[in-house]
């Protein structure tokens, strides 16, 4: 049995208590410094950014990223490669072992301690913590380190972080302890913030969402390592980002799965016509998705997803398609295109997985961690 076998036999989420079971799983190892990214919208985007910036400063640096588009080593990175089979087979193991005491650890815990474990073997200068729901009783939050970053809050969530958005900032401040500092790029949130941490608001002057992670990324390794001045900004491709998969017809792929995040992927083509393939959990608000598209495509591929119908009654369109599969989809788009038109995928990380894996030639079979 493999460790990943292993791994899926344990609760996806673990049951109440997720902070003292990772204080346990994680005694006695000797973690490295950390800076933990929180947030709706951009966490990724930031994490990568600020990992790049690191390495531009000369320091081994880890990074820990969530979900996955088409393996799970894509979760952990040291210097922009990912772990290889071998070394995640092993530190995952260590981490089930650690596990077989609290059999109630969810996988994201696990895996989480697995990171952990392999950036402590690695003896990596810093590691940069990306959050994955929440912050108040996510695994992440154990990781040592004093800066945490907050790129953007959205109603997201909501059975789980609260009905609006001061209850939503609340709990992803709270990956934050006293003596902490947030760095945020959201403006007014001082109530929001727990006792004994320093706010740090930069959300001013405004700026699109690429320039303010990128000066998050910036001013979080500037107070980390008390640089004089700020680090370079680096360009830097996030897979699944706005990316691109080809020019004859110019098709990109973005994980965008909200009204915020679709409205920044959308802004990248301004005045050219839109086809968009997409899919959304039906936690999402879709009548706040704004704009008229050339034509939509909508699909379904999992029981907790907006169906087709549904898709298409709310976003505005000239056209209007359901398809079955990505190929359907694909079809659908390119004989409908006109010639200056684009065509973006979008609707979370399955979406943009599994229009990877189509064009790529690839079977999709991401495990449901």
């Amino acid at each position: 049995m493999t460790a990943i076998d292993r791994l899926l036999q344990h609760p996806r989420f673990g049951p109440p208590g997720v902070n003292e079971r990772m204080a346990q799983l994680c005694q006695g190892l000797n973690m490295v410094p950390s800076i933990k990214v929180v947030g709706s919208n951009g966490k990724g985007t930031t994490a990568h950014l600020m990992a790049r910036m690191a390495q531009g400063l000369g320091k081994s640096v880890g990074l820990y990223t969530s979900p996955h588009l088409l393996q799970v080593n894509e979760r952990i990175q040291i210097n922009g490669c990912m772990i290889t089979d071998e070394d995640l087979d092993a530190c995952l193991t260590q981490a089930l072992n650690h596990a077989v005491a609290l059999p109630q650890s969810g996988r994201f815990e696990i895996l989480t301690l697995a990171a952990l474990i392999f950036f402590a073997e690695q003896n990596v200068d810093l590691a940069i913590m990306e959050i994955g729901l929440g912050g108040r009783f996510d695994p992440v939050r154990i990781a040592p380190g004093t800066i945490s970053v907050l790129t953007s809050i959205d109603l997201e969530h909501t059975a789980i972080l609260g009905e609006n958005l001061h209850a939503i900032a609340s709990e992803k401040a709270a990956v934050c302890k006293a003596g902490d500092t947030l760095l945020s790029a959201v403006g007014g949130l001082e109530d929001c913030i727990p006792n004994g941490v320093t706010y740090i608001d930069l959300s001013c002057p405004p700026l699109d969402p690429l320039h303010s992670n990128a000066r998050l990324a910036a001013h979080a390794l500037k107070q980390h390592f008390a640089l004089d001045t700020l680090p370079e900004t680096y360009g830097v491709q996030v897979p699944g980002r706005l990316q691109k998969l080809s020019t004859h017809p110019p098709i990109y792929v973005d994980v965008a799965h909200n009204a915020q995040s679709v409205a920044t992927a959308v802004s990248a083509f301004p005045e050219r016509p839109l086809s968009l393939i997409c899919a959304f959990k039906n936690d999402k608000d879709l009548a706040a998705i704004k704009g008229t598209f050339h034509h939509v495509i909508a699909l379904q591929f999992d029981a907790d997803m907006h169906t087709p119908d549904h898709i298409l009654t709310h976003l505005n369109a000239t056209y209007k398609d359901t398809a079955h599969d990505i190929e359907h989809a694909l079809t659908f788009a390119k004989d409908k295109r006109p010639e200056d038109g684009v065509i973006l995928c979008l609707g979370g990380f399955g979406m943009a997985g599994r229009v990877l894996a189509h064009m790529q030639g690839v079977h999709y079979d991401v495990i449901g961690l």
